[in-house]
């Protein structure tokens, strides 16, 4: 084999691994959202969020359960992020039948914990108590 050819696997060889690295590193942001249910109902909650539905989830009386999560690659926020973002509505029941009086869609009803850096997190928590009932 010639010294060209020899150079030219090899410059393709690290070119290659080196794309390979440089993807594995892409950092991005991984999203949750949970209901913390301090009340003494069962809860039922279909989230329906920009990209779709999810699951309904049943979240016992003193329960906290995660009704979204999502990783995005190569995607990032920043200050002005709030937890309602990516919602686009919520269909949730009380097993009682009562009616939740504290609005959902708030951002300022949530409670938003942040990680920054390359794998960043975006934790969100909607707290119920039965105070929130009518």
């Amino acid at each position: 084999m010639s010294q060209k050819i020899k150079r030219s696997n090899a410059l393709i060889s690290v070119g290659i691994i080196s794309l390979f690295f440089w993807n594995s590193c892409e950092g991005g942001t991984f999203f949750t959202k949970t209901i913390d249910n301090k009340s003494s109902e069962t809860i039922t909650v279909k989230l329906f969020t920009i990209y779709g539905d999810n699951n309904t989830v049943m979240i016992n009386s003193n329960e906290a359960k995660e009704i979204y999560w999502d990783d995005h690659i190569g995607s990032f926020v920043d200050e002005n992020y709030n937890c309602t973002e990516m919602i686009d509505s919520v269909v949730l029941s009380i097993s009682s039948g009562k009616k939740l009086t504290k609005d959902i869609m708030n951002p300022d009803q949530w409670i938003r914990n942040s990680k920054g850096g390359r794998n960043a997190r975006e934790d969100c928590v909607f707290t119920i108590t039965n105070n929130d009932f009518q």
